[in-house]
């Protein structure tokens, strides 16, 4: 289970997976490893391109865009991007794969269904390639930490209102300051290759 644990270990935590189960597709939905392999080693195609995030301590307004002009930072070597083919039996893995990740639990591939996929380690030239594909869809996933500004407002005190003598309330008297945390991102996308030879540059990035 080592390799299935490489693709999920970003994202979960190690308590889970004494109490994971494994994915089982539909009865109609059964692997097709001639075609995911095929995908991945038997074209001319390439998808590579920079994972990073960009750090943003702004206050998010419904219908407001503002550029994020903070530093970029990388993803460190050595974190590892998954790719797998799009086919119909990871697209039900992905959504059950969601879905018990909401509810707090964990969902582990099959180690024949990782055997149908690439893994690429980032190194210092801090970017991933995919290479030898064939035209078709595909999912790339990986997860990173960088570091995280954040304001915190402590309570140091409290002032209370008086009218004439009369009580009105009181007030808390607040401190507010810069903490830096470490926080972690998952990132995903899926993309489509047209025609076999093409180059596709995908960005993985946070910016929100």
């Amino acid at each position: 289970m080592k390799t299935t644990f490489a693709f999920l270990s970003c994202a979960l935590s190690m308590s889970f997976y004494a109490h994971a189960q494994v994915f089982t597709p539909s009865p109609n939905n059964k692997l097709n490893k001639e075609e995911a392999v095929r995908m991945l080693t038997a074209g001319s195609s390439t998808i590579t391109g920079e994972v990073f995030a960009r750090d943003n301590q702004g206050t998010l307004i419904p219908g407001v865009s503002i550029l994020n002009t903070n530093e970029k930072q990388y993803a460190r070597a050595g974190t590892e991007v998954a790719l797998m083919p799009y086919t119909a039996y990871f697209q039900e893995y992905l959504k059950e794969f969601k879905k018990q990740r909401n509810r707090g639990k964990s969902l582990l591939i099959p180690n024949e269904a990782v055997e149908c996929m690439k893994f690429h380690k980032i190194g210092e030239g801090q970017k991933y390639v995919f290479d030898n594909l064939m035209p078709g869809k595909y999912f790339i996933y990986t997860s990173f930490g960088y570091v995280h500004q954040a304001t915190q407002t402590d309570v140091v005190g409290q002032t209370d209102h008086y009218v004439n003598g009369s009580y009105q309330g009181t007030t808390d008297m607040t401190r507010s300051y810069g903490v830096t945390v470490g926080a972690g991102v998952l990132v995903e996308k899926i993309i489509t290759i047209d025609k076999d030879g093409e180059v596709k540059k995908v960005t993985l990035k946070r910016t929100k």
